[in-house]
């Protein structure tokens, strides 16, 4: 809906390491180079749905340090599929990551444990494929696996010492069952404090979305005061502008494709 503001949250690697964004107006500290000219230069923050970055704080969306079989998974090049979505684990090497691609398969280099847990869900859960939307990754060997009607999570032992972690407690109040709560790929997790994280909850068919989140303090503060801006008036009308703008170009675009299409036919 337009006017209706989003959220981006990324973590960098330390507490003083962020990307925050809400509605038209972001934060952003201590990211790389790349990342930060991107964040101040392309990001729309309201037609973004998911940003993914590694340990290095390379973004998936602009960086060329990535691994090429990822650049072409990205951009659907030499035979490879275009992503939906992508996203990389806890760990230093460049070449690990998930891809979900567009023709519904999963393309994956990451290490033994989180191929065994993907092996095992796809035994157990039918048409496990197509029903996959993507994988997010936390701390260690924290995983969840995003479906379209439900999700499933893998939280490292070591990192989860109680029922109380915040992570732990907020994951169990959405999973009752017949409730058919699904996380959205704009969710994140944190790799350098398994407390911390972001997620949107959302049903299937629905466009409500549900937010959950635990940040460090200036983050918290930060977003906070994202939040109140966007509930001025002036920054509400300059928003519905802004996605109604986004629209036009979309439809004019799409009108144009089709036109286009029906004169080489």
């Amino acid at each position: 809906m337009a006017g209706n503001p989003n959220s981006i949250i990324v973590f960098g690697p330390s507490p003083d390491s962020y990307y925050i964004s809400h509605g038209r107006r972001h934060f952003v500290e201590q990211m790389s180079p790349a990342f930060t000219n991107h964040a101040k230069t392309d990001l729309n923050i309201s037609v973004s749905r998911w940003t993914s970055c590694d340990l290095t704080l390379s973004s998936v969306h602009f960086n060329g340090d990535i691994s090429r079989d990822m650049r072409d998974h990205i951009n659907g090049a030499n035979g490879k599929c275009a992503a939906e979505f992508a996203s990389f684990p806890d760990t230093n090497n460049p070449g690990h990551y998930s891809v979900k691609g567009k023709n519904h398969t999963l393309n994956a280099i990451l290490p033994s444990y989180f191929i065994e847990r993907l092996q095992t869900m796809r035994r157990e859960v039918h048409n496990f494929d197509a029903v996959l939307t993507g994988m997010l990754f936390g701390k260690g060997k924290t995983n969840i696996i995003l479906l379209e009607d439900g999700f499933s999570a893998d939280l490292d032992g070591t990192e989860f010492p109680s029922p109380e972690h915040p992570l732990y407690k907020v994951l169990v109040e959405f999973s009752t069952p017949g409730d058919g709560w699904c996380l959205d790929r704009g969710s994140t997790l944190c790799f350098y404090d398994s407390r911390f994280f972001f997620l949107k909850f959302k049903r299937p068919g629905q466009n409500m979305i549900r937010m959950r989140w635990n940040l460090p303090k200036d983050v918290e503060a930060k977003f906070d005061a994202l939040q109140q801006l966007a509930q001025q008036p002036e920054e509400q009308m300059a928003l519905m502008q802004e996605d109604q703008m986004t629209m036009n170009l979309a439809h004019t675009r799409m009108v144009c494709g089709h036109y286009l299409g029906g004169l080489h036919g």
